[in-house]
């Protein structure tokens, strides 16, 4: 939502020149700059709760718009020029 704050949890696999194929999940923190500041507040204070409820999180990325979210960004976040593929489609 453009409007709102929100987390999403994405069980994902990219692949690297080195170690072939790795599954992970990440916890992706979706706060654009239109909520109102009560809400960015809420969505702050949980991030943690939710980290803890939810083990296993090997990433974490704040993203702020759509921009943020492509595979190319991704990739560059997560290994840059060593990751080839991310979900099966290169980079």
């Amino acid at each position: 939502p453009e409007k709102d704050c929100c987390y999403a949890l994405y069980d994902a696999s990219f692949e690297t020149k080195k170690s072939g194929r790795v599954l992970f999940v990440c916890l992706f923190l979706w706060a654009p700059e239109l909520p109102p500041l009560k809400s960015k507040m809420i969505f702050t204070s949980c991030k943690d709760a939710i980290k803890k409820k939810f083990q296993g999180i090997k990433h974490e990325w704040q993203t702020n718009g759509p921009e943020d979210l492509n595979r190319a960004c991704i990739a560059e976040k997560l290994g840059g020029s060593l990751i080839v593929a991310f979900e099966g489609c290169p980079v």
